[in-house]
């Protein structure tokens, strides 16, 4: 999705520069090394094609049913996708580099954790708290109907159907082609740095890496979102911004308290989440441990 894959590109950048832990510690021009140049082409050949895949075959569903066509989405935006999910790449393997550089490992996984977050949230709230029902809403499934608030929950009929409609088939054809070159890098340059760091002593399981990586992806990443939309919607209940439903309709509650529960609720969800998650020892903490096995 547009709005997602800002985050998303990010995410998939600081990945790969995560990956090479001790291999970048030493280099004073990261972007001049073998691994961005393995990054940038995974990030223009393979993730940005497919963004614009989903762009083209599901406009509606890749604008969270923002654009009724392709028609209706801007040129200039259009492109700006294009180039963002290259740029927002770069900066989140940029950023992560710099990380590494100051021996800030744990950092430097939180980084790409903190694409995830970004994009898992707008999947599950969103700008208006029916971002889970934007995604869930897939217009093939209904003669091309547009969206309407509550369309997608209630429209899903099954558990499966939302695996097999023509967004998830399209989903699962982009996969084939993204995930395998995220987890090869992953896995290949986290081994080759641990070996870097313990001097050939100890060794992982590239298996093991992988399954590590899905579970910061779809564990510490989703469950994190989860967690900050939850306490965002509370907080928007507490001060008025009233039910979502109603609010658009012009029913019930107050968008400015909407927008409030934001500013409050998100800095409030990351501080329970540090103490209760993410602080040192913690369950986070000790998942994103296993994925570079040294300590500065």
């Amino acid at each position: 999705m547009v709005q997602v894959d800002v985050f998303w590109a990010y995410g998939i950048g600081a990945t790969m520069a995560a990956a090479t832990g001790k291999k970048l510690e030493n280099e004073k021009e990261p972007l001049a090394t073998s691994y961005y140049a393995k990054a940038l082409v995974v990030l223009s050949c393979i993730w940005a094609p497919t963004g614009m895949f989903l762009l083209l075959r599901h406009p509606s569903w890749e604008t969270m049913q923002v654009a009724d066509t392709i028609l209706s989405i801007p040129h200039w935006l259009i492109i700006a996708f294009g180039i963002t999910n290259v740029t927002q790449g770069i900066l989140g393997f940029w950023v992560t580099s710099e990380l590494i550089k100051r021996k800030k490992y744990y950092l430097s996984h939180l980084n790409w954790i903190f694409g995830y977050f970004g994009m898992f949230f707008i999947l599950l709230y969103g700008w208006d708290g029916f971002g889970y029902d934007r995604f869930l809403y897939d217009r093939d499934m209904f003669g091309g109907q547009a969206w309407k608030p509550g369309a997608g929950y209630q429209g899903i009929g099954s558990i499966a159907s939302m695996f097999t409609s023509t967004v998830a088939i399209t989903l699962y054809i982009d996969g084939i082609f993204l995930v395998p070159a995220i987890l090869y890098y992953f896995s290949k340059w986290t081994t080759e740095s641990v070996a870097i760091a313990t001097n050939g002593k100890k060794e992982v399981s590239k298996p093991a890496l992988m399954a590590n990586y899905l579970v910061g992806v779809f564990l510490v990443g989703f469950l994190s979102s989860a967690i900050s939309a939850i306490t965002v919607y509370i907080i928007g209940r507490l001060l008025g911004a009233g039910d979502p439903f109603l609010r658009v309709a012009g029913n019930d509650g107050s968008t400015t308290m909407h927008i409030v529960s934001y500013f409050i609720g998100l800095p409030l969800s990351f501080v329970i989440m540090y103490y209760t998650l993410y602080k040192e020892g913690k369950l986070f903490h000790s998942l994103l441990k296993k994925m570079y096995h040294f300590e500065s």
